[in-house]
């Protein structure tokens, strides 16, 4: 059997050149941003390359809005990726429901991760509000750090802000900035987004920009 290597290559090679191969394995990392900031993109791209390495990938979609066919056009192997859907929610929604969801997808990835086996474990809680993860325990993201520990696996958490702090892993914050084509206002138009990222924080040495533009989306 074929060992994966200590990284999880991401398939961007801008994000993979400043992370020193990918993500880590045996440590939890985090894709921060906004709407339309491009998490969804890095997430897709990095299941994408680890099915094409033929690993096995788990995603926790907290509030079932992963989109199968956007995953496919990705390049995802659907056919090994484990998919934990969790209620469809229309957030912010109920702050009760919303919570509850956010427990329920923790818990989830908490059982993927200890049962082995994933190259790329995600967690998908983008869109939940600060108040959504206050009934957790302040240890869990620690939890979830020793438990990946030592493991062949990549947890990558997926949000709006800072979740993991107390975690072993790197924090990567995108943000995008609209680009527009046309000399007049008459013919101006959208043309893509521009998906800028920085590093965040990092547990261990990284050399990078203070920003990068990631990629340029059509």
């Amino acid at each position: 059997i074929r060992m994966p290597g200590p990284q999880a290559p991401t398939g961007i090679a801008t994000l993979d050149d400043v992370l020193q191969g990918g993500w880590r394995r045996g440590e939890v990392s985090e894709v921060i941003g906004g709407p339309s900031s491009g998490r969804t993109g890095v997430v897709c791209a990095t299941l994408a390359a680890a099915t094409a390495r033929g690993e096995i990938v788990g995603v926790v979609d907290a509030f079932d809005r992963l989109d199968p066919v956007t995953m496919a056009a990705s390049g995802v192997d659907l056919s090994r990726v484990l998919w934990v859907r969790g209620p469809a929610l229309t957030l912010p929604g109920r702050p009760a429901m919303v919570a509850s969801a956010v427990t329920q997808a923790v818990r989830a990835v908490d059982l993927i991760i200890r049962a082995g086996g994933f190259g790329v474990v995600v967690l998908d809680v983008a869109g939940a509000p600060a108040p959504a993860f206050q009934s957790l325990a302040s240890a869990t993201w620690l939890r979830l750090a020793h438990a990946i520990a030592g493991q062949p696996s990549a947890g990558l958490l997926v949000g709006d802000a800072p979740m993991g702090r107390s975690a072993r892993g790197v924090s990567v914050r995108l943000t995008s900035a609209r680009c527009w084509t046309g000399a007049s206002p008459q013919s101006r138009r959208l043309a893509g987004l521009d998906i800028r990222a920085q590093i965040e924080q990092a547990q261990r040495p990284i050399s990078a920009k203070p920003g990068w533009t990631l990629r340029a989306a059509g």
